[in-house]
């Protein structure tokens, strides 16, 4: 992200009446990866070190759980009743000589339990730090692609905030795409019996999968007024963003959208997916998914979706990649004379590991039944599938959050493509730098 100074002290954050206090240092907590299925490269799902007595275990995070929990006995251990309890957690950092404290969370509500195991049987963190935690803070991740690289280690930064705007960030080549937090609801025991409601934590991202590969020097795309979403190629897809996964993991209709095949019976043979989010590892075929395009909203009311909204980012581009040659914007892509703004996104490929697992599975259920009334989430975007990425979670920016990020340098762009916002120009006399391409004025609009 953009440089900030680097406090020399801890910061906190007291709650009023007594409640939790938050301290961290802002300086990168390095982390552990879980492997991203049995057997797999060690690129799944992120642990850190906690103190616990005179004990460090890891701990799970997870930007995808709704809670947190530290289990006060051995793990893996089955608690019939999920007790709660005003608990610390203290993260580790590591050194050469020492672990230093990096973030202490103290006098937190945790629950005593034990999270289900990630990326295969053995791996069994202590519990995991949540949502509920980390929606108080903007998050920066450094995942590299190589697995236990000592000299560029994956770690995760915490900050109060991302003082950034979004032209600052959209200026140092960083995609912004804006989300509001899921998950609101109330926890039950297994007796049924209620307990308080926990925050909305649950990052949820707006794709479009399988979409074609793009090539600027390509040839042109047409696309007549009223037709944008008539154009648009790929299949929308609605992911939680969860750091506590390695795979992309996809519900098997949203998998057939994609134009998979799903086998009867679903997993037989196969590897079977562990999941933070379920106590018990959930069958799954395991596939790949071409590449996915991560795209935020807003060129247009009503949105025409992500794969829409991609195909307009992609003709918009085109048009002034190729504008010296003549090349005009679409009329779908216009309002008033002037091309809509483009919509920042990022491009993953390709060859994306997949777990495919069933509709009616804990998994699918648990994404979808803190928010019955709102567009069903189709699974799970993890942390494999992000690798060789910058990317902070800016929980905290109002009215809605942010999901910053950007591709490593030197990386193809078949791999990795982040495209900052594109705005239209108003007036002949302007230019705009879009796309990585020199400042340019705006282009004719293509006769109808």
């Amino acid at each position: 992200m953009l440089a900030r100074p680097l406090p020399a002290f801890f910061l906190a954050l007291v709650g009023c009446s007594g409640g939790p206090v938050f301290e961290y240092d802002s300086r990168p907590i390095e982390l552990q990866r879980a492997p991203t299925s049995p057997g797999g490269p060690a690129l799944g799902a992120t642990l850190a070190k906690v103190q616990v007595g005179s004990d460090t275990p890891l701990l799970l995070i997870d930007t995808g759980s709704l809670l947190s929990s530290l289990r006060r006995g051995v793990c893996p251990s089955p608690t019939p009743e999920p007790e709660t309890y005003t608990g610390d957690i203290q993260l580790l950092g590591v050194s050469e000589t020492s672990a230093p404290l990096r973030a202490s969370f103290r006098g937190v509500t945790l629950f005593d339990l034990c999270p289900g195991s990630v990326g295969d049987v053995d791996t069994q963190a202590a519990g995991v730090l949540g949502g509920d935690i980390l929606r108080n803070f903007s998050l920066a991740f450094v995942l590299p692609r190589a697995p236990a690289d000592p000299n560029h280690p994956a770690t995760m930064t915490i900050y109060g905030s991302l003082p950034a705007s979004d032209s600052d960030l959209a200026a140092n080549g960083y995609a912004v795409l804006k989300f509001n937090l899921r998950g609101t609801t109330e926890t039950a025991t297994a007796s049924g019996s209620r307990r308080p409601g926990l925050p909305s934590s649950r990052v949820v991202l707006r794709v479009c999968g399988n979409p074609p590969v793009f090539d600027p020097n390509g040839p042109a795309q047409t696309c007549p007024v009223g037709e944008v979403e008539v154009q648009a190629a790929g299949t929308n897809l609605l992911l939680a963003l969860s750091t506590g996964h390695g795979p992309l993991v996809l519900g098997a209709s949203a998998w057939q959208r994609l134009g998979g095949q799903v086998p009867t019976p679903l997993g037989a043979g196969e590897s079977a997916l562990y999941s933070p989010l379920v106590a018990d590892p959930t069958p799954a075929h395991w596939a790949t998914v071409s590449r996915l395009a991560l795209v935020d909203g807003g060129s247009g009311d009503p949105w025409p979706g992500a794969c829409a909204e991609l195909a307009r980012d992609r003709r918009i581009e085109w048009t002034l990649a190729n504008q010296n040659n003549g090349a005009c914007f679409q009329p779908c892509d216009v309002s008033g004379g002037v091309a809509l703004p483009a919509a920042a996104y990022l491009e993953i490929g390709s060859d994306l590991p997949a777990a495919i697992v069933s509709d009616t599975s804990d998994l699918i259920s648990n994404l979808n039944e803190d928010f019955p009334s709102g567009a069903r989430v189709d699974g799970v975007i993890g942390t494999q599938a992000l690798a060789g990425i910058r990317m902070e979670i800016d929980n905290v920016s109002q009215p809605q959050g942010r999901f910053v990020a950007a591709c490593e340098s030197g990386t193809d762009r078949q791999t990795c493509w982040a495209a900052p916002t594109c705005l239209g120009l108003s007036g002949s006399d302007q230019t705009h730098t879009c796309f990585g391409l020199p400042p340019l004025g705006p282009a004719p609009v293509c006769p109808q």
